[in-house]
């Protein structure tokens, strides 16, 4: 079936992770084994899920890893700096990163951080993720005021939302 390591922690509750074609099961010390397997058992599609997601985001070469660094450091700038200008928001440095889990990010210094790994995504969904970011540049949360940030600049972002959540 699939690799599976559990690891038991001075936790109170059972996680799961999917990390390089591996399942790992995080779990309280005393946890029983049985409670262990139906735990999984009762999350193995969303296990099938990430397996499969994890197969098709198999490791970049190098050639393709510059190739899309290339891309990143010549469009997100460029394209953050206009949506910045257009709606008005001011931000201290953009960086592109070789992050693998957290895309992107903002500071509360105002910095722009995100990965070159966004250039594997379609124009409208990078737009939104900028768009996101810029709005965390007035409120550093994910508050109703935030969401009508979002939305004041792109009334459609709950699709690109869904769009992030099914990859």
């Amino acid at each position: 079936m699939w690799k599976i390591k559990i690891i038991k922690t001075h936790r109170k509750t059972l996680a799961l992770q999917v990390k390089n074609g591996e399942v790992i099961v995080r779990a309280p010390f005393f946890t029983f084994d049985r409670t262990i397997k139906k735990f999984i058992k009762k999350h193995e599609s969303w296990i099938a899920k990430k397996l499969e997601k994890s197969k098709k985001n198999k490791s970049l070469s190098s050639e393709e890893i510059y190739n899309l660094k290339l891309k990143a450091y010549n469009y997100i700038p460029i394209r953050v700096k206009k949506l910045a200008s257009k709606y008005n928001f001011k931000f201290n440095k953009i960086r592109i990163t070789s992050a693998k889990t957290r895309w992107w990010s903002c500071s509360y210094k105002k910095n722009l951080n995100f990965s070159y790994r966004l250039m594997k995504l379609p124009p409208d969904i990078i737009d939104y993720i900028i768009i996101h970011e810029l709005a965390h540049l007035k409120h550093m949360n994910h508050s109703k005021k935030f969401w009508n940030c979002v939305e004041s600049m792109m009334d459609n972002y709950k699709e690109k939302e869904k769009f992030l959540k099914s990859l």
